[in-house]
C-alpha cells in the first residue's frame, strides 16, 4: 500500500515489543474501483523479505499468511520456507483464497503436517 521497508521494520519491531503471539502477513491485491486499483503488486520476493524480516524479529510469533498468496509461486508454499508458519485458509474480505483442501495438500506436498489452532476440550461436568 506504499509503505517502506523502514515503515516495515518499525511496524515488525513495533510487534516485538509488544509480544504480539500472531501477525497476519498481507499483500495487497488491488481490486478494480477501488482507490488501490492503480497499485502496482509487491513482487514475489519482496513479499518472502518482508516475511523472513518478521520472522527474524519475532522469532516465536505466529507468522500467518494472508492476503496476496496468489502472488506467490505455488499458492505460498514458498512463504512457509522464508519464515511463514500458519496460513489463513478461505476467502478473505474482499477477495478469494485457498480451500482447506488445496492448503492440506500443499502441506502434503511439502512434507509437511498440520497443527490444529484450535481444539474443543468440553467442558467440566460441573459446568
Amino acid at each position: 500500500m506504499g509503505e517502506t521497508w523502514e515503515d516495515r521494520m518499525d511496524m515488525a519491531i513495533s510487534l516485538a515489543e509488544l509480544s504480539i503471539e500472531s501477525i497476519p502477513i498481507n499483500a495487497l491485491m488491488a481490486i478494480p474501483g477501488t482507490e488501490m486499483e492503480g497499485q502496482a503488486p509487491l513482487s514475489s520476493e519482496e513479499i518472502l523479505r518482508t516475511i523472513a524480516i518478521f520472522r527474524f524479529i519475532n522469532p516465536t510469533a505466529n507468522i500467518r499468511l494472508a492476503a496476496g498468496r496468489k502472488l506467490l509461486p505455488h499458492n505460498g508454499a514458498v512463504a512457509l520456507r522464508a519464515g511463514a508458519s500458519a496460513s489463513i485458509t478461505g476467502n478473505m474480505l474482499t477477495t478469494s483464497g485457498t480451500t482447506i483442501k488445496e492448503d492440506m495438500q500443499m502441506l502434503h506436498d511439502m512434507g509437511l503436517t498440520n497443527k490444529t489452532a484450535y481444539t474443543n476440550v468440553g467442558t467440566c461436568g460441573a459446568h
